[in-house]
């Protein structure tokens, strides 16, 4: 009798944890004239009037290719925020067709200048992230094109060395498992080091003890106070002032408990550029709170 109680109270919080835990009833369908995407759309957006918002395309890792939408969600930005994390800025989450590959093709173009269309975007504040096979992404898309985004966080990924060149100006934060055995460690060494001998001056997070799997990274607040904190308009003046300490902001070996104090002591382009706009939202917008998804909008190409 006892079992039969707990079985029916645990098929009872499943059913009502339905909707808080993954599934949102608010999603809706797109078309999309390039790939599928899932959009997040920060609160306030449909009430502003004139006001261009920070964007910021994530692309997902190799298990996520294919038709189906849902699978964008497994993990990454689209799994947090289907739980209720929020963030200032639209999120675009393209799905890669199974026979097709971010890094090749010339899909970006069409897809970016339709998202510009769509929604209202503030081109000085367009940033770039992606795991694993959207981490090689993330290297090779900023590298072709370098004047669209603000700042890039490649996680798990790594590239060609001298794709670099085109994008030592971009403000960079990297991050990887030590003990990554699907994309090793060095594939994201070569291009933080390939970075410092162009002069710049990447963030490299290395996660102690962690392997393939960092998607926790998507879900701490300072990351996103981080990229929303660069601004193309603001990075030579930056620079020029020296905000950036090699000391600091070079490579960083860390457990995932210390990332956050690392991000507060060592930010410190992010804190001026902070101070010069209206973040009067900012701590509130990061809390989880798992019982208010918020609500993508989901595409397809029919």
């Amino acid at each position: 009798m006892v079992g039969k109680m707990l079985t029916l109270v645990l098929g009872c919080l499943l059913l009502l944890g339905g909707s808080a835990f993954g599934t949102n009833p608010q999603q809706k369908k797109l078309k999309s004239k390039t790939y599928p995407y899932l959009v997040y759309l920060p609160n306030g957006y449909q009430e502003s009037i004139g006001k261009e918002w920070p964007l910021i395309i994530y692309l997902h890792g190799s298990s996520c290719k294919g038709s189906n939408l849902e699978r964008v969600k497994k993990y990454g930005p689209p799994y947090y925020l289907d739980r209720g994390m929020s963030v200032d800025a639209i999120v675009i989450s393209p799905q890669c067709p199974s026979n097709r590959n971010w890094v090749y093709g010339d899909w970006f173009e069409s897809f970016y200048a339709e998202i510009l269309a769509k929604y209202h975007v503030d081109a000085s504040r367009v940033y770039l992230t992606g795991m694993s096979l959207g981490g090689f992404g993330t290297w090779s898309l900023a590298s072709r094109y370098p004047q669209l985004f603000a700042a890039i966080m490649p996680l798990c990924g790594g590239g060609r060395p001298d794709m670099v060149e085109t994008i030592k100006d971009v403000p960079t934060w990297v991050f990887h498992g030590e003990k990554d055995r699907k994309v090793h460690l060095n594939r994201s060494e070569e291009m933080v080091e390939a970075m410092q001998e162009m002069g710049s001056r990447p963030k490299f997070s290395v996660l102690k003890g962690e392997g393939h799997d960092i998607h926790h990274v998507y879900s701490e607040q300072n990351v996103y106070e981080w990229l929303l904190a660069q601004h193309k308009s603001v990075v030579e003046k930056l620079v020029s002032m020296n905000f950036w300490s090699p000391k600091t902001d070079s490579v960083i070996s860390q457990k995932r408990e210390e990332l956050i104090k690392e991000v507060r002591q060592s930010s410190l382009g992010g804190k001026f550029i902070l101070k010069s706009q209206t973040q009067t939202e900012t701590a509130k917008s990061f809390l989880f709170n798992f019982f208010k998804a918020k609500p993508f909008e989901q595409s397809s190409l029919k």
